[in-house]
């Protein structure tokens, strides 16, 4: 399984490479600028989770491509290993998406301080389960309908997650109150149900991965 981690790293570096990575900072950086404490709101719940879930559809859009899973199931490893490497991959991901929205997030609070700086961790942590949310969904798409299913799929949960932004911001932050009020629940609640909802979407894809090439 390590080495399907890494011919999944060095098929996302060969896709993105320092390009990529030059123009998201360079964007990080405007959002900051411009948009100020706003910034990091937009940088952590709107381009982490779009970076992440890009790089997860170009894996299975490659995959698609090279005809990947029929030269995989060919390999010593049994499918449910091979869809484990995949999650994995994502976990990754996620968790590299959590370390860049914890930095923005605390240079946001250093330069911006609009809230105290538990707000700004929750933010972060807010990140990491919106990433997961998005993944839980892409993932078993791609298994089941292919790459087009995945991109239109991450397309119609930006476009939730910008409504509700919207919405929102029309009824006063109604949603960030009641988070504030019941912080502790709220935190428990959302982290615990991602997770749940993160597995189960495992247990899916594994299913639809062995349907597939049975």
């Amino acid at each position: 399984m390590k080495g399907l981690l890494t011919k999944d790293f060095l098929t996302v570096k060969k896709k993105y490479g320092i390009a990529r990575l030059i123009m998201d900072l360079a964007i990080i950086a405007a959002l900051m600028i411009i948009l100020e404490g706003a910034g990091s709101i937009y940088i952590s719940f709107l381009l982490v989770p779009l970076e992440i879930a890009s790089m997860i559809i170009t894996l299975a859009n490659s995959d698609e491509q090279w005809k990947w899973g029929k030269y995989a199931v060919a390999l010593p490893l049994s499918k449910k290993q091979i869809v484990t490497s995949r999650y994995a991959f994502a976990g990754i991901g996620a968790t590299i998406g959590l370390c860049v929205a914890l930095v923005v997030n605390t240079i946001s609070y250093f330069c911006f301080p609009a809230y105290q700086y538990g707000f700004y961790l929750f933010l972060s942590v807010a990140s990491f389960c919106v990433v997961l949310l998005f993944l839980a969904f892409i993932l078993p798409s791609n298994y089941w309908l292919g790459v087009n299913a995945g991109f239109a799929v991450m397309f119609i949960l930006i476009i939730l997650l910008v409504v509700l932004g919207i919405w929102s911001r029309v009824t006063n932050n109604a949603i960030m109150g009641f988070i504030v009020e019941n912080f502790d629940l709220s935190m428990a609640i959302g982290f615990i149900s991602v997770i749940v909802l993160f597995v189960l979407s495992y247990v899916l894809s594994v299913t639809l991965f062995k349907r597939k090439y049975e």
